[in-house]
């Protein structure tokens, strides 16, 4: 909208007539040429004419009110809490409010942030292509702008590209703005935490353990110079589980404790829920498997509160996982029955691998046919998603089950196949 249809806006809104709005200063006539866009006003006008209206002569020049940023922000912050807390309506009101508003006054950077906050959302509820389309939008709009700025659209991009299996890309997307950054001379610790971070989760799943310790070790070192909590909280996250992989499970659980207390500070519900979870996992590599449950349930009633699926499949195969070595093989079963039939809706290709190779060692005694067709669906899926620890784990647990069926020449394959993969992680 331009100057003159604006000025008649907000005249009419504030109830003044041409007239009122004029004197003593000018005549009504200059006010209706204004408005009418056949004259441009003087800065004395403008000023003269925004008190008379009360409002800022930035105000009247875009029609952005003084707090229209502060909203905005208030209004991405809100919607985010409420993609946490599992209320996908509101949030996507609120989504589309700031890209409405962003848009109405041509402010670029919170249309971008907007489509990064709907691309969450979209992420969120498993719809993951489309998230990627969003997370391209905000990349595109900010097309030329400080590499910093495209830490989160990167970030969530390479998220959405390994939870559908390609790890891969996602490591080449998050190195390519690392390499931006580096080359610009951008030290900017928070962009620079926000791309190291979920590195170190990358890497590990690709079996490339050196550069999942370095990733780790820098994001430590740019953490003290980070004020946002929630990017700290989540490099906590995945530090912890570099700490878990290399079985340092008491400086995993510390990281843990520490994300759990940000993530509470912000009342993020479903990142708590992410916390339980993998403390669950910890303890459970520590063998206190009753504590391990319990945090294991606290983080299955928050995915179910927080409509978070993809998470509550992840919880049930490692609940199953500890319902199994305490002794309750149908258990067992029950919880990673449930997993395959979300996971049947939903794109997660790393834990849907997980429950059948879960499934497969609760048939491995009673029924080996059917653990082994599970084995070879979860080493095709790790095969797929290029998670190299994962599929050498299971083409060992594949050799002991051809071995004990008397299969010598498979069981030796599959170690082989194993030892290779291993070798090629630390060679």
């Amino acid at each position: 909208m331009s100057l003159g249809p604006r000025l008649k806006r907000i005249r009419l809104a504030k109830g003044l007539t041409q007239k009122e709005l004029a004197e003593p200063a000018y005549t009504h006539a200059y006010v209706s040429t204004i408005e009418s866009g056949r004259r441009s006003p003087s800065p004395a006008a403008l000023d003269f004419f925004a008190g008379k209206l009360g409002i800022g002569i930035e105000e009247l020049m875009t029609g952005r009110s003084p707090s229209l940023v502060s909203e905005l922000e208030l209004a991405l912050q809100e919607a985010r809490i409420m993609i946490s807390a599992g209320d996908f309506e509101g949030a996507d009101n609120r989504y589309a409010e700031v890209r409405t508003k962003a848009r109405r006054y041509e402010l670029v950077r919170f249309q971008a942030r907007a489509a990064e906050v709907g691309a969450l959302l979209l992420e969120r509820q498993g719809k993951l292509e489309e998230a990627l389309e969003l997370y391209e939008d905000s990349l595109r709009l900010l097309e030329g702008e400080s590499p910093a700025t495209l830490a989160d659209a990167t970030a969530g991009k390479a998220r959405c590209a390994h939870a559908m299996g390609d790890a891969h890309y996602a490591a080449y997307l998050l190195e390519s703005l690392l390499t931006s950054l580096r080359v610009a001379g951008l030290d900017d610790p928070s962009a620079l935490l926000r791309i190291q971070a979920p590195l170190v989760q990358v890497y590990m799943d690709l079996g490339l353990q050196k550069k999942a310790d370095a990733a780790a070790a820098e994001a430590l070192r740019l953490a003290p110079d980070v004020s946002d909590r929630s990017n700290l909280a989540q490099m906590f996250v995945n530090v912890a589980r570099n700490h878990l992989n290399r079985g340092e499970l008491d400086e995993a659980d510390n990281d843990l404790r520490r994300a759990e207390d940000l993530f509470r500070e912000m009342d993020l519900h479903r990142e708590i829920g992410v916390a339980h979870l993998a403390r669950g996992v910890t303890i459970s590599r520590g063998g206190d498997l009753d504590r391990a449950r319990e945090q294991l349930e606290n983080a299955r009633a928050v995915f179910m509160k927080t409509n978070d699926e993809v998470e509550l499949a992840n919880t049930y195969c490692e609940l199953a996982r500890v319902t199994r070595l305490q002794g309750d093989l149908e258990g067992a079963r029950s919880m990673l029955g449930s997993a395959v039939d979300i996971l049947s809706r939903k794109p997660a290709p790393n834990i849907l691998a997980w429950a059948y190779r879960e499934l497969a060692t609760c048939h491995a005694d009673q029924e080996p046919d059917i653990a082994e067709k599970n084995l070879r669906a979860s080493i095709e899926l790790y095969e797929r998603t290029g998670e190299v620890v994962e599929l050498a784990t299971t083409y060992r647990i594949l050799g002991d089950l051809l071995h004990q069926r008397g299969d010598d020449r498979g069981g030796c394959e599959a170690f082989r196949t194993g030892i290779v993969l291993v070798e090629r992680m630390y060679g």
